[in-house]
């Protein structure tokens, strides 16, 4: 009996001494993973929501944003994953990854700057909602296609109708060029002048004739 314990022994032993070089539970790990999934849609919904004031700038902010997101992405599925999905599995997850960030910066974009962008954050708030929803079912774990037509899908889709309907009402009464973004302050143009300079009057003219006054002037 002895000798059949002395390899347990000898593992256990060996295992104590073992440390990981990288623990995927730590704090540090975590935190990493979820900044870069912040961080990448926070960058998304500045830039869809801005697009129109530059579109060459924003174009690139939209970019790494989708980057960072799609960085998160593979550090939370692949690194610190207990598990790494197969191949088909890892293209559908970076794909609806993809999908879920712009479907969050949507609706994030739309209501922080909703008093700018009225119109436009009018449709963008409901359909980064339903986007965003469809490519959480596509991408989550134990999400199914029936996820879809579900009551609480319903529930996403009156919400994202509601939505619509109130924000386009409101967008109504707000006026918005849509050019300017300035949190808070507000620019005018220089008031334009509603009245001409006064002309200055015309210097009276002298007398074509010399008043009659029935003297005569004389020299002594």
């Amino acid at each position: 009996m002895s000798t059949v314990l002395k390899p347990e022994l000898h593992q256990t032993s060996a295992s104590k001494h073992r440390r990981p070089s990288f623990d995927k539970k730590s704090l540090p790990a975590r935190y990493s993973g979820q900044m870069l999934y912040f961080m990448g849609a926070a960058l998304i919904a500045g830039a869809v929501v801005h697009y129109p004031i530059n579109p060459s700038l924003y174009a690139i902010i939209c970019v790494v944003g989708a980057f960072v997101f799609l960085l998160g992405t593979i550090v939370n599925e692949f690194v610190l994953a207990d598990e790494r999905p197969a191949l088909s599995q890892a293209v559908s997850l970076v794909a609806f990854s993809l999908l879920l960030s712009f479907g969050v910066g949507l609706v994030g974009g739309g209501i922080q700057h909703f008093e700018q962008f009225p119109e436009r954050s009018a449709w963008m708030t409901p359909i980064g909602l339903l986007m965003s929803y469809v490519a959480f079912v596509a991408k989550d774990s134990k999400g199914r296609w029936r996820h879809l037509v579900s009551p609480f899908a319903a529930v996403v889709v009156v919400i994202a109708a509601l939505a619509w309907l109130g924000m386009t009402a409101l967008a109504g009464t707000i006026s918005s060029d849509g050019q300017s973004h300035d949190h808070g302050s507000t620019t005018k143009p220089p008031a334009e002048q509603s009245q001409a300079p006064a002309e200055q009057d015309a210097p009276a003219k002298a007398p074509a004739k010399p008043a009659e006054d029935g003297h005569t002037s004389h020299s002594h």
